[in-house]
């Protein structure tokens, strides 16, 4: 009888010890879970805010050039002689010059950027190219111009380029402020010599 009331005295002892040991490990466990839910959630709110930054990024200003214009060829004159178009195009207007030719703003839609157009400018003449940007936002843009011989290029009416060096086909990356909106691009080539092409690069 004593043996029987020490087993079952044992058996007791070893319950109440294995509910004590559930019961700190069902303690212990919790703060192992709490650090879990604290990265799922610092894991949520990163995610948050990385698609933040990218709608953000995504909402940069957008730019929308439209075709470009032509106007010329004029011959027999300098690099620094003024045509008109250097105060302003007006696509409405009607050039002329000591020839019996008359010069009219020509669209050209078929015009791709990035592909260098064969002007087959004759020695000691020039072309005018004209373009409009439309901006979401007022942005600084980069855009890539190049020809042989004599280039000047006009943001919104400013001087942003002139270079003239007979036999040198070279292309210049141009800083541009544009405003929200409508900004136009003006580009005169002016050929002394050597062939001529026009590359423009947005």
């Amino acid at each position: 009888m004593g043996r029987i009331l020490l087993t079952f005295c044992g058996l007791v002892v070893a319950g109440l010890y294995g509910c004590g040991q559930q019961g700190l490990i069902g303690t212990s466990v919790r703060p192992q879970i709490a650090p879990s839910v604290k990265e799922s959630v610092e894991a949520e709110s990163s995610k948050a805010e990385a698609e933040e930054e990218t709608a953000v990024e995504a909402a940069g200003a957008e730019i929308n050039y439209e075709p470009w214009y032509a106007l010329g060829p004029f011959y027999n004159i300098t690099f620094d002689q003024v045509i008109g178009p250097e105060s302003g195009p007006d696509l409405t207007k009607v050039y002329e010059q000591d020839t019996p030719f008359k010069y009219k703003w020509r669209l050209h839609p078929e015009w791709k950027d990035g592909d260098g157009l064969d002007l087959r400018l004759l020695a000691n003449s020039s072309m005018y190219f004209y373009r409009i940007a439309n901006a979401s936002q007022a942005t600084t843009t980069e855009f890539t111009v190049g020809t042989g011989d004599g280039i000047q290029v006009w943001v919104n009416g400013d001087e942003v380029l002139k270079r003239f060096e007979v036999g040198n086909t070279n292309t210049e990356k141009i800083m541009a402020e544009l405003n929200q909106g409508r900004n136009t691009i003006l580009l005169k080539v002016f050929n002394k010599s050597s062939a001529s092409e026009l590359y423009f690069e947005k």
